[in-house]
C-alpha cells in the first residue's frame, strides 16, 4: 500500500487545527496539508468567547470577517456583576462593570460546533485533505542534527488503514495531546488549581429586559451579547450567548475553596446555580441540553515548537484560565509562529537559523504563559468585591490593550529584535504583575477584616473603559517613551486608588507619582 505523503500533517480538527490549516493555505497554497480529526461530527465545546487579539487574527489574518458577522454573534465586551454574601440581590440592583457601547475593537461569541463544521468545509474547498472519523497511531517523530527527516504515523478509519509521512507534524488535538504524550511534554501547573462545569441551555430569559433605569445606565446597549460574569469569592459563573436560542452557562472555581461541585452531575450543577437568586431568574423556563466538565484547567508544556519540524497549538500546548478568555489569543500567537517557521523552512532557511527561531518563539510563549497566569494565581478570592475587582479590572484591561493587543496589531510578535527585547525585560513584567497581585491581596485582607468586602456590591456601576485613556492609539506605532509614560500613568493610578482602599477611603489625595522602576522592581509595593 502506497504511503500518503504530506508537507504538513495537523492532528485535531478543532478550532486551532482548522485555523492553522486555513492560515497555511493562504500563505503557502502549494503545500499538501492533511487535517485529521477523530470525530465524524463536531459537538458543543466551551471556549466560545473571543477577545481582541483572537478576533483580529480571525479577521485580519484569516479573512473571516464576513463569515463571522453572518453566522455568529458580535460580542459586547466582558461584563461583571457583584452579589451580596447571601447571593440574594436581583440583577438590576447588582453592582456592574461593563461597556455602554460596543467595543472599539471587535470580538465575537462563537458557536464552536458550527464554526468548526464550517471551517472543515472551507478547508476542503481550498484543497486541504480533511479526514474525519480518523485516529492517528504509531507516531514516530524523527529528529536529526539537520532537520531533514520525515515523521511517520498510521491513520485508521472505517475505510481502512494507511501509512503516512509528513515533513511537519502539528499537534492540535486539544487535551488528548497526541504529540505531547509521545514526547512527554505536558507539565502540570501546581500553583493554580481551578475546575470548570458547564452546559448549554435553551430558552434562557432575556438579559435585555428589566427596569428602564437598568437598561438606561448602559445606554440601552445589549447585555445579552456580552460575556457575562457573576463574580463571587473563589468562583464565577458565565453566561455566553451562542445564537439560535442557545446559551452556554458554566462555573469556574478554585478547587481548594469550593471543591468540584460533583463534576459530571447535572443535578448538582443545577442545584449550585439555584443558590444564586439572580442566576435563577434566567433559568425558570430554560431547558438544559448537555453537561461537560474539566477537573483541572491549567497546565503547561515543556516545548511548543521544534526545528525538527513539529509543534503544538491550542490546548495541546497550554491552558491558563478562562476568566478573560485568553485561549484563542494563544491559538493566534502559536499559529502565527508555526506559520512563520513553516514558511521559513520552505524558503530553505538553514537548520541552525530554524533552531534559533523556534527557541526564540518557545521562550516568548513561556513568557506569555507566565504573564497570563499571574493575572489569576491566588487571586480568585478577590473576585467577589466590586470595589476591589474594579481596581483589578482597570489594571488588567489597560495592560491588555496598551501592551499585548497593541503589539499584536502591529505584528511586533513576528519581529525578532522586538521579541528579544521583550525577553530581556520579562523579569520587569513579572515583578510588576507580582507587585500588583500582592497589592490586591493586601486590599482583600483589609476589606475582609473591616467587613467591607461586599460594601459596594449594590447599585454601583463602572464603565469598563473607565481610566482607558488614549484607546484610539492602541495598535498604532508609538515612540517607546510614550508607551512607557502611559504604562507609568496606569501603574500610578491603580496604586494610588489601591492605597486609598487600604486607608479606608477611595477619595484620598493622590500620592506623588512613582517612577516606573518602582513598580517593576522586586521590592513589594505594600
Amino acid at each position: 500500500m502506497a504511503v500518503k505523503k504530506f508537507d504538513v500533517a495537523i492532528i485535531g480538527g478543532g478550532l486551532a487545527g482548522n485555523l492553522l490549516a486555513r492560515q497555511l493555505h493562504q500563505n503557502l497554497s502549494h503545500l499538501t496539508i492533511g487535517l485529521f480529526e477523530k470525530n465524524r461530527s463536531t459537538s458543543f465545546k466551551v471556549g466560545e468567547s473571543t477577545v481582541e487579539i483572537a478576533s483580529n487574527y480571525l479577521i485580519r489574518r484569516l479573512s473571516l470577517s464576513t463569515y463571522l458577522y453572518e453566522h455568529h454573534l458580535p460580542k459586547n465586551g466582558l461584563r461583571f456583576f457583584f452579589d451580596s454574601q447571601q447571593k440574594d440581590v436581583d440583577l438590576p440592583h447588582m453592582s456592574e462593570i461593563g461597556g455602554v457601547a460596543f467595543p472599539y475593537h471587535p470580538s465575537f461569541q462563537l458557536d464552536r460546533a458550527r464554526l468548526e463544521n464550517d471551517l472543515h468545509a472551507m478547508n476542503q474547498e481550498n484543497g486541504i485533505s480533511v479526514y474525519r472519523g480518523t485516529t492517528v497511531s504509531h507516531l514516530q517523530i524523527m529528529e536529526s542534527s539537520t532537520g531533514t527527516s520525515e515523521h511517520h504515523f498510521k491513520i485508521s478509519s472505517e475505510e481502512g488503514e494507511h501509512e503516512c509521512c509528513a515533513r511537519w507534524f502539528i499537534d492540535a488535538s486539544g487535551r488528548h495531546v497526541v504529540l505531547a504524550k509521545k514526547l512527554r511534554l505536558r507539565s502540570p501547573e501546581p500553583t493554580h488549581e481551578q475546575f470548570a462545569v458547564w452546559g448549554r441551555f435553551r430558552g434562557v430569559a432575556d438579559w435585555d429586559a428589566g427596569p428602564d433605569a437598568f437598561r438606561k445606565r448602559i445606554r440601552y446597549s445589549s447585555r445579552m451579547l456580552s460575556t457575562n460574569h457573576f463574580c463571587y469569592p473563589g468562583y464565577w459563573i458565565w453566561f455566553i450567548p451562542l445564537g439560535r436560542g442557545i446559551t452556554s452557562i458554566g462555573v469556574v472555581g478554585d478547587i481548594h475553596s469550593l471543591g468540584r461541585l460533583g463534576l459530571s452531575s447535572q443535578k448538582h450543577f443545577l442545584t449550585f446555580l439555584g443558590r444564586h437568586q439572580a442566576v435563577t431568574t434566567f433559568l425558570g423556563q430554560a431547558e438544559m441540553l448537555d453537561i461537560g466538565s474539566h477537573r483541572k484547567l491549567a497546565y503547561n508544556t515543556k516545548q511548543y515548537f521544534s526545528a525538527n519540524c513539529w509543534g503544538l497549538t491550542g490546548e495541546s500546548a497550554v491552558f491558563t484560565d478562562p476568566f478573560y478568555s485568553p485561549g484563542s489569543d494563544f491559538i493566534a500567537l502559536e499559529n502565527d509562529f508555526l506559520t512563520d517557521l513553516i514558511i521559513r523552512d520552505t524558503q530553505g532557511i538553514s537548520f541552525d537559523k530554524l533552531c534559533q527561531l523556534s527557541d526564540l518563539y518557545n521562550q516568548y510563549m513561556r513568557f506569555r504563559y507566565e504573564s497570563s497566569l499571574l493575572l489569576y494565581r491566588d487571586l480568585y478570592s478577590t473576585l467577589g468585591s466590586f470595589e476591589l475587582f474594579k481596581l483589578k479590572w482597570q489594571f488588567d484591561f489597560a495592560l491588555y490593550y496598551h501592551w499585548w493587543l497593541s503589539q499584536y496589531l502591529q505584528d511586533l510578535h513576528l519581529n525578532e529584535a522586538f521579541l528579544r527585547s521583550q525577553l530581556e525585560e520579562q523579569h520587569f513584567v513579572f515583578n510588576a504583575l507580582t507587585n500588583f497581585s500582592s497589592l490586591f491581596k493586601a486590599i482583600e485582607t483589609h476589606i475582609k477584616r473591616t467587613g467591607h468586602y461586599y460594601h459596594c456590591n449594590r447599585k454601583q456601576f463602572s464603565d469598563s473603559l473607565e481610566g482607558m485613556n488614549h484607546i484610539e492609539h492602541v495598535g498604532l506605532p508609538q515612540p517607546g517613551h510614550t508607551q512607557l509614560k502611559r504604562l507609568t500613568e496606569i501603574f500610578n493610578r491603580i496604586y494610588s486608588q489601591g492605597v486609598g482602599l487600604l486607608e479606608g477611603t477611595t477619595n484620598s489625595v493622590p500620592h506623588d507619582a512613582l517612577p516606573l522602576s518602582r513598580f517593576t522592581s522586586s521590592h513589594p509595593l505594600v
